[in-house]
């Protein structure tokens, strides 16, 4: 859930991993905002951009290349979603980008066409799993996938709360003991009027042990960094994200794929975004019906095709 504070800024609850919390808001200074106000996330002709591409790329597809040009399977999956996606290719500036003669090998029945495009980079990526390559969205809503390390260029900051985490919760496994001998005794002793002013409540127990709060601020921005791209953390070496907590909130300075992967899409319906791990990694699937006519297209049958 989010909203925004007196200054614009964006405060959204880490879903899954963190619990939201709606109401609180860390002030930063307005001319800082203003910077990310002119074309912001919440601006509607970027979440709708955002919601046609991906809704275009839930279109299912069944595939079989054998050695077909990586550039190839691109113009493959734009002609049959219709989506505007846009690789990241080497070329004279970058040394760092996809190479539209890297060959594909593999079969695909019935997947989504964003699972095959991650399929698809992971067989680029030799292997790796999207270690070193994935997808993402730009702030004014492009669809761009490549290495993380031109991807890593393009970042923004997240507002997270995590008050609700840092809030110590009574845990009543000492409750006391409820003595009735003790109320039958007064009542004797003083005729059935009064009391004696003893308790009937014994072995109340004490306070439990309450953790220090920076204890548990650290313990939560470890479990962040050590499950969601802990290579591309600037405090484990990378230098895709910072982190830092600020009066019960996280600032975020990450690529996109990060942020997905920590929150998700809050524009997306959360009954088509799965959070799991995956080798101790934390992830984010994305699903959905296709909704042609909102898509603008005319057919619904899935597309048995090679390119």
């Amino acid at each position: 859930m989010k909203r925004r504070n007196r200054c614009g800024v964006l405060v959204a609850g880490l879903a899954g991993m963190l619990s939201p919390v709606v109401g609180f808001g860390v002030g930063l200074s307005c001319p800082v905002v203003s910077a990310r106000a002119q074309f912001s996330d919440d601006d509607p002709r970027v979440v709708a951009a955002k919601r046609l591409t991906l809704m275009r790329l839930m279109k299912r597809v069944t595939v079989n290349l054998e050695n077909h040009r990586l550039e190839d399977v691109v113009q493959f999956i734009r002609d049959v979603t219709q989506a505007d996606i846009e690789p990241i290719w080497i070329d004279d500036k970058h040394d760092v980008g996809l190479d539209p003669d890297a060959t594909v090998t593999l079969k695909a029945k019935h997947v989504t066409a964003l699972q095959l495009l991650e399929m698809v980079l992971e067989k680029v990526s030799d292997g790796s799993d999207f270690d070193s390559a994935t997808w993402q969205f730009t702030k004014y809503g492009g669809f761009e996938f490549g290495p993380k390390e031109r991807l890593n260029v393009h970042r923004r900051v997240e507002i997270y709360d995590i008050n609700d985490l840092l809030m110590d919760v009574p845990d009543y496994d000492n409750a006391p003991r409820f003595d009735l001998n003790t109320v039958f005794q007064a009542g004797g002793q003083t005729g059935g009027g009064g009391g004696s002013g003893q308790s009937p409540f014994q072995d109340q127990g004490t306070d439990i042990q309450r953790r220090d709060r920076e204890e548990k601020v650290q313990d939560i921005t470890d479990l962040i960094m050590a499950t969601v791209e802990p290579e591309q953390w600037v405090d484990n070496g990378g230098e895709a994200a910072t982190m830092r907590e600020i009066r019960g909130s996280l600032f975020v300075n990450a690529p996109d794929y990060i942020h997905r992967q920590i929150n998700g899409y809050p524009w997306w319906p959360s009954r088509y975004q799965h959070a799991g791990m995956k080798n101790g990694r934390r992830y984010v699937s994305l699903d959905g019906s296709y909704d042609f006519a909102e898509a603008e297209l005319e057919t619904t049958i899935d597309i048995n095709a090679t390119p």
